[in-house]
């Protein structure tokens, strides 16, 4: 079933652009009228929604109350504004499904008879070397060894997109933890992921459409059968997923964990977020909150407000660099990063970073930032949510880049470190592993916490280069990496 955007007051069908506009204006009519409107008009939105989305992160932190402000007008405009092929509003169609398709799929339990291995970070690295090259925040550092008190919890992931290369999936699975995927029907994927969950510790929920089955009991299937009628499309397939993680829920007594790893290209960004967030919301208004956990990987690369002792840390380190690193800066154009500092009307001095790049697109920019915003809402609600930034790492869908294969080539000379895919994933699962693990926790003096206390940046956010700048010298550094095949 196709998905389209449409203006929420006419009704009529509009393109990513007009949906952007519209969906940030709305979100600071509240907290800042004169922003709304400058929003709505914003000529050629391409060129210049970076600095859109950088004016509504500052506008977030602006009072006490902002945060929630913007996050509700913004959520609630975003859910008027995503329809079905029919015309009903996606919101209420998953709603409905919810309540209603609890028998279109069929699940199939695999429990792997390995050994549990223990949870660690993979890669040479340790988390406080991490800290201490600026990649990542020293709060990271307590959560990761905290987990050697931890056992694996009972806790169900139900992962979207659990396929995906940057899912905590496979390391869950091979921890002796249990996850309900939500992957494309692929065969080499299924065959990949049950192959895993029979090696692991781990237990895996595998949905089939029962419509593929034509009368077969799935639990017949063998692992090569299973495979080729295994999956769920996100967009697709929407209404079966809702009524398949209703089910779920009331056949499982513990906790549901619902993270949301999905990506894909340009507008369908969009729409798959669209999904992930309707279900999300659902599953908030139907479960009591001790039964549900939202989690999601963050993105390093948007507009994020954080503590000012960033901005004199940046100042501080770009000041003392070396007459040899001063020389190669000024051969290469690089220039000192100061990020936008204000002092909201709490009294509270803030520092905005900006590390987006123009290569990932306005539709990137909004998915995330409807996560974003969610998470704000739900731990407003008092509702554990688990929103981690991770960072940039040499995923498939960044090799394929030529431009970023050549920017990530370039970047550790610049300060910016991206992953390797094994050590951001195992690090991913290992954050989400120990909050789950972690009471609900809300820093007042410091609102910014619900993302910058753990995040693991790769430097993007100390950079003691202008942000645009560092991608352009690192790409510059890394242009070899252009010609290089993936």
């Amino acid at each position: 079933m196709s998905l389209h955007f449409i203006n929420s007051l006419t009704k009529e069908q509009v393109g990513s652009t007009a949906l952007g506009r519209a969906v940030l204006a709305s979100a600071v009519l509240v907290a800042d009228g004169v922003l709304s409107k400058k929003l709505a008009a914003t000529p050629q939105w391409r060129k210049t929604y970076q600095s859109a989305f950088l004016s509504v992160a500052k506008t977030e932190f602006s009072s006490s109350i902002s945060m929630i402000d913007v996050a509700s007008s913004g959520l609630a405009e975003f859910e008027q504004s995503v329809a079905t092929e029919s015309g009903e509003l996606l919101i209420e169609a998953v709603r409905n499904a919810w309540r209603t398709n609890k028998d279109l799929v069929a699940t199939v339990v695999i429990r792997g008879l390995g050994e549990a291995q223990i949870p660690r970070v993979q890669g040479s690295e340790t988390v406080e070397q991490m800290v201490q090259k600026h990649s990542a925040e020293k709060g990271i550092i307590s959560a990761v060894k905290n987990l050697e008190a931890f056992t694996m919890n009972d806790d169900l992931l139900i992962a979207l997109a659990g396929g995906a290369e940057y899912s905590p999936s496979r390391p869950w699975l091979d921890w002796g933890g249990s996850v309900a995927i939500v992957a494309r029907p692929r065969v080499e994927l299924w065959q990949e992921l049950i192959e895993r969950a029979r090696k692991s510790a781990g237990t895996l929920y595998v949905p089939v459409l029962k419509s593929k089955l034509d009368g077969i009991d799935a639990q017949t299937l063998s692992d090569e059968e299973l495979a080729k009628v295994a999956g769920l499309d996100l967009v697709n397939d929407f209404a079966a997923i809702a009524g398949w993680l209703s089910t779920l829920a009331r056949s499982e007594t513990r906790r549901l964990v619902l993270g949301n790893y999905a990506y894909a290209p340009g507008a369908e960004h969009i729409k798959v977020q669209a999904v992930q967030h309707c279900l999300g919301r659902v599953m908030t208004e139907s479960l009591p909150k001790s039964r549900v956990v939202l989690t999601w990987l963050a993105t390093p690369t948007d507009s994020h407000v954080v503590p000012v002792e960033f901005a004199h840390d940046i100042s501080s380190r770009f000041a003392s660099r070396s007459t040899f690193t001063k020389f190669r800066d000024f051969l290469y154009g690089a220039r000192e990063h100061r990020p936008v500092l204000f002092t909201n009307s709490n009294g509270l001095d803030l520092a905005v970073i900006d590390p987006t790049s123009s290569v990932q697109g306005s539709s990137y920019a909004l998915a995330k930032r409807i996560q974003r915003w969610m998470a704000y809402q739900q731990q407003v609600a008092d509702r554990k949510v688990i929103y981690t930034v991770l960072p940039p790492a040499y995923t498939d869908s960044v090799l394929s880049h030529r431009i970023l294969r050549a920017s990530y080539h370039g970047a550790p000379h610049f300060g910016l470190y991206p992953y390797k895919t094994d050590a951001a994933v195992s690090l991913a699962a290992c954050l989400l592993l120990s909050e789950l693990n972690s009471p609900i926790s809300i820093d007042k003096g410091n609102p910014t916490a619900i993302y910058s206390r753990l995040a693991v940046h790769g430097g993007l956010w100390r950079s003691i280069y202008k942000p645009s700048d560092l991608w352009r010298v690192a790409t510059l550094r890394g242009i070899l990496g252009y010609f290089k095949k993936p």
